[in-house]
């Protein structure tokens, strides 16, 4: 996805340095349009991996949960800035359905974007999740990330 989003945008810088049009909204549009046309033929034929057509469905999920990562965050900032050392860290592992190592790497991000937990080992089975407070740690919540997360994998609705 990486290699894709960087090709995307150097053809689109590119095309706007080497036509030296950069003046009007139709110069963005026409340098845009050109750059996806480009990525698109590279991953019609084999240039860009797979990783590079599940990005809109992993960046949906990601601002689909921006409001909950964001209150995570505020919770975490109040708890420090309060002192609060009833912290309970802990590791807790987190047993997964995915089968495939994309959709096991997709879950293990979106667990890692909240605060207060983050991944640290991983196998075919679960995950290893080091977290801030283990009373926090919602099993429900998991397992409805973890079947958002498995259905855009699999191009569902979640």
């Amino acid at each position: 996805m990486l290699h894709a989003a960087a090709l995307w945008a150097g053809l689109f810088f590119c095309w706007l340095v080497f036509t030296q049009a950069w003046g009007s909204a139709f110069d963005w549009a026409l340098a845009a349009a050109c750059a996806a046309a480009a990525a698109l033929y590279a991953g019609r034929f084999g240039g860009a991996s797979g990783a590079f057509w599940r990005a809109p469905q992993r960046l949906y999920l990601a601002l689909a949960r921006a409001r909950e990562v964001g209150t995570g965050a505020l919770k975490t900032v109040r708890a420090a800035a309060a002192a609060d050392v009833a912290l309970q860290p802990a590791l807790v592992r987190v047993k997964t359905r995915a089968t495939e190592a994309a959709s096991r790497g997709a879950f293990a991000d979106a667990l890692s974007a909240a605060p207060g937990m983050v991944i640290v080992d991983g196998d075919a089975e679960s995950l290893l999740a080091h977290v801030l407070n283990e009373d926090e740690a919602d099993a429900a919540a998991l397992g409805r990330l973890e079947a958002q997360t498995l259905a855009r994998a699999k191009g569902g609705e979640g």
